[in-house]
C-alpha cells in the first residue's frame, strides 16, 4: 500500500490536502465563538485571527491553482511554510481562548499545552475538546 502511494504524482497527492480544510474551519469557529463570549478587555484579535484563517484558505487555493498549471513544488514552498505557520499561530489563539473562557467563568481550567497538543493531534484530542466546548457553549446560552 505505500508503494502506491510512493509511485503517485504530487498532483494526486494534493487532494489530500481538503482533508484539512474542515480542521481549519474547527479552528476558525472556536476562536470565534468563543471570543464573541469574552468581555472586550479579555477578547483577541479578531483581524489578525481572521487574516490567517483567510491566508490558509488562500494557500489551498492557489495551491491547487499552481499544481495544476503545471508550477512544481518549489514555488509553492514558501505559501505552504507560512500556510503551517498560520495554523500553528491558530492552533495557539485557539487554544488561549479556550483558556480565557475557562477563566472569565472560574470554569476548572485545563492544561494549557494538553490544550494545545489536542488542538494540534485533533484526531485525538477532539474526543476531549469538543464536548467541554460543546458543555461550554450550552452554559453560556442558559444564561443569555
Amino acid at each position: 500500500m505505500t508503494d502506491r502511494y510512493l509511485r503517485k504524482k504530487p498532483k494526486e497527492l494534493f487532494w489530500l490536502c481538503w482533508l484539512g480544510i474542515p480542521y481549519l474551519i474547527w479552528l476558525f469557529s472556536i476562536g470565534m465563538e468563543l471570543n464573541k463570549k469574552l468581555p472586550k478587555y479579555r477578547q483577541l484579535n479578531k483581524g489578525l485571527y481572521i487574516s490567517l484563517a483567510g491566508y490558509c484558505l488562500f494557500y489551498y487555493i492557489f495551491g491547487i491553482t499552481m499544481l495544476f498549471s503545471g508550477k512544481g513544488l518549489e514555488t509553492l514552498m514558501p505559501f505552504h511554510v507560512a500556510a503551517m505557520v498560520s495554523m500553528f499561530l491558530m492552533m495557539v489563539l485557539a487554544s488561549s481562548t479556550i483558556i480565557r473562557f475557562e477563566k472569565e467563568l472560574h470554569l476548572k481550567q485545563s492544561n494549557g499545552l494538553g490544550l494545545f497538543f489536542g488542538i494540534w493531534y485533533f484526531i485525538f484530542g477532539i474526543w476531549d475538546i469538543q464536548p467541554k466546548l460543546n458543555k461550554y457553549i450550552k452554559l453560556v446560552g442558559q444564561s443569555d
